[in-house]
């Protein structure tokens, strides 16, 4: 008996330092849960093509099981029907919808089709690192974190592409929030969260910045951010103008309101 206990103990250190274990354990747990990966889109027909190929990369090699639904508002470049030519080839669902009626509620609507335990959000431009998946996933699949968002403000996080004018912006708007969350970048449009996050939840259409709604709104105990670099978009035209950053203080004021009789309640 003492033999069988030392040889066993012999291939547990051994396994320990090639990180055997740990492997097999992220491999258990990662084919044990869905995800879900929503992602808007509205004229990005440059983009989805290598977006989609990058994503399935990323599912292959780190053996997720995964699909990619894209929400197309009526795009007149044809993504939708790009979106839908790649579903052959790739585990990739296409959500058609009339008309523009913009990413919150896009994404809203992605989560109520997701097959998925775990949902996910990106944009289709390019902007947000896929190689960043797995690093925000094995946060929630190994049980220490609930949401996890894709950072540019903490650690190695980063902005490469911005001009000043859009920096000082994006700054000041996160500074908008520091009375609703102390998370550092609540304005990320790539972001993971258990499913039961937003159980019960009701979220509101309007405007782009959707994870700040569900930060404020949102079941989870425990935050945790991951740096991530984010590139401006290559091809294609920004989605963001004049109303959406009206939209976006519309929002901050209404999730105060929210948060204030929250407390009083």
């Amino acid at each position: 008996m003492k033999r069988v206990v030392h040889l066993l103990l012999v291939i547990l250190s051994r396994l320990r330092k090639s990180n055997s274990i740990e492997k097999l354990l992220n491999n258990l747990l990662s084919t044990q849960n869905m995800i879900s990966i929503i992602i808007p889109t509205y004229n990005e027909k440059s983009n989805i093509r290598k977006l989609t190929s990058k994503i399935d990369d990323i599912f292959k090699k780190k053996k997720i099981k995964g699909e990619i639904i894209f929400v197309d508002d009526n795009s007149p470049d044809g993504t939708g029907k790009i979106a839908e030519s790649l579903s052959k080839k790739y585990p990739v669902r296409v959500i058609h919808r009339r008309k523009k009626l913009g990413l919150a509620s896009a994404v809203i609507e992605g989560f109520s089709e997701a097959k998925g335990d775990i949902f996910g959000v990106m944009d289709a431009d390019l902007s947000h690192p896929t190689d960043s998946i797995p690093d925000m996933l094995n946060p929630i699949i190994k049980g220490k974190a609930d949401f996890t968002i894709g950072s540019r403000y903490v650690g190695d996080g980063d902005v490469v592409g911005w001009p000043l004018s859009r920096k000082i912006i994006s700054k000041g708007a996160t500074m908008l929030t520091r009375h609703l969350t102390d998370v550092k970048d609540p304005m990320s449009g790539f972001f993971f969260i258990k499913k039961k996050v937003i159980d019960n939840v009701y979220l509101s259409a309007k405007g782009y910045k959707i994870c700040l709604e569900i930060i404020v709104k949102g079941n989870y105990k425990k935050i945790k951010e991951v740096p991530i670099t984010f590139k401006d978009r290559h091809k294609g035209t920004s989605k963001l103008n004049k109303s959406e950053y009206i939209n976006y203080l519309y929002n901050v004021a209404n999730l105060s309101l929210y948060n204030y009789f929250r407390k009083k309640l």
